[in-house]
C-alpha cells in the first residue's frame, strides 16, 4: 500500500484497509480504532499522514489516554500527572478537540510542553503526530485524547 497523500474522503478507507493489512485483531478494540478513524477523518485541521499510523502500528503495545482542560497546558499536564507512564512512550498520535474560537499560540505551547516533558532515546520516537478538531459544541476549553505506543 503507497503511502501518498490522499484526500481526506479517502483517508478513513486507507486507515481502515492498512490497519486490516497490518493489526487485524486491532479492530476489536473499538476505543482505539475508533479514535484512529477520527483521527484521519474530515474536519482535521492539520493535515494527517498515514505514514503515521503505519509507524504506530508497527509497535506492540496501545493504549488509549483522554483527558480535558480549561487550556490546552492543562490538557497536557492533566494526562502527564494521570499517566506518568505517557513519559516513556515510543510514539503518540493525539488530537485535541477545541472550541471554534481557540488561540493557535497556546496549543503550541502546550505541545512544546509535551514535548518537553517526554523521554526519547538516542534515536527519539515515532510516530509524533497531533492535529486538532472544532467542536462547538465542546462544554470545556479543550479535550486531548492520545494514542500511546510502548
Amino acid at each position: 500500500m503507497g503511502l501518498e497523500v490522499c484526500l481526506y474522503s479517502d483517508k478513513i478507507s486507507k486507515a481502515q484497509d492498512m490497519i486490516a493489512e497490518i493489526r487485524p485483531g486491532l479492530t476489536e478494540n473499538r476505543p482505539i480504532y475508533e479514535t484512529i478513524l477520527h483521527i484521519y477523518s474530515d474536519g482535521a485541521l492539520i493535515e494527517t499522514n498515514l505514514a503515521d499510523l503505519k509507524e504506530l502500528l508497527a509497535h506492540k503495545t496501545l493504549k488509549i489516554h483522554k483527558t480535558n482542560g480549561k487550556t490546552f497546558k492543562e490538557c497536557v499536564n492533566n494526562l502527564l500527572d494521570s499517566f506518568p507512564e505517557l513519559t516513556s512512550a515510543k510514539g503518540i498520535l493525539r488530537y485535541y478537540e477545541v472550541a471554534p474560537d481557540f488561540d493557535w499560540q497556546e496549543c503550541e505551547k502546550a505541545e512544546i510542553m509535551l514535548g518537553d516533558a517526554l523521554t526519547q532515546g538516542v534515536y527519539g520516537w515515532e510516530p509524533d503526530f497531533w492535529t486538532l478538531f472544532e467542536n462547538k459544541d465542546l462544554e470545556t476549553a479543550c479535550r486531548l485524547t492520545m494514542i500511546i505506543a510502548n
